[in-house]
């Protein structure tokens, strides 16, 4: 088994510097195995099989971010040493990380505060025309789906059902929206 200083040690020879704050203050070495390596500056840990053999250094997966949130957005990804030792790969894949989660994110949204009463409007009426295509018998699928599908029918039907009851969920959120606003107006 290895020693926590060979594991520093290891980590030392790829990476003088912290790769997330640029730190040279060294590393914390934990975990059982010894496969944790933590910046001792900026709190940014990471893990990897390579330190339990302690011979070369492939790859490092950000297990903590930084305690100022720096990396958060590459929390749990694994990447290369030499990804790790780009500070500007590094910054980009962030910055990448960062963009796709807001995306993501404000596509989850049923409705946005700064919509207008008419795009609520488009919104519900497109919500009821996808309630509308999962009449089961109207579609391809709806007619098709048992012959050229795995899926049961009865899951089929279930999967449909759930679908139309997540969309009637979101009419009445963009319903009970306008009548907010309408209410708020009228005081």
């Amino acid at each position: 088994m290895v020693s926590k200083e060979e594991v520093e040690e290891l980590m030392l020879k790829y990476f003088p510097k912290c790769p997330l704050c640029g730190a040279s203050e060294g590393y914390e070495v934990s975990g059982v195995v010894k496969n944790y390596v933590q910046c001792r500056a900026c709190g940014a840990k990471w893990w990897s099989n390579d330190f339990v053999k302690c011979k070369e250094l492939k790859q490092l997966k950000l297990w903590e971010p930084a305690y100022d949130g720096t990396g958060a957005a590459l929390k749990f990804k694994t990447f290369s040493v030499k990804f790790w030792q780009d500070k500007e790969a590094i910054e980009k894949a962030i910055a990448d990380a960062e963009a796709k989660t807001k995306a993501v994110d404000s596509n989850k949204l049923i409705f946005r505060s700064e919509m207008s009463d008419e795009e609520i409007q488009d919104s519900i009426r497109k919500s009821m025309v996808e309630i509308a295509s999962w009449d089961w018998g109207s579609t391809l699928y709806g007619q098709l789906g048992p012959l050229i599908s795995d899926t049961s029918f009865a899951e089929a039907t279930i999967i449909r059902l759930l679908r139309a009851i997540f969309e009637q969920n979101k009419i009445l959120i963009m319903q009970n929206e306008l009548i907010r606003r309408a209410l708020t107006q009228n005081k």
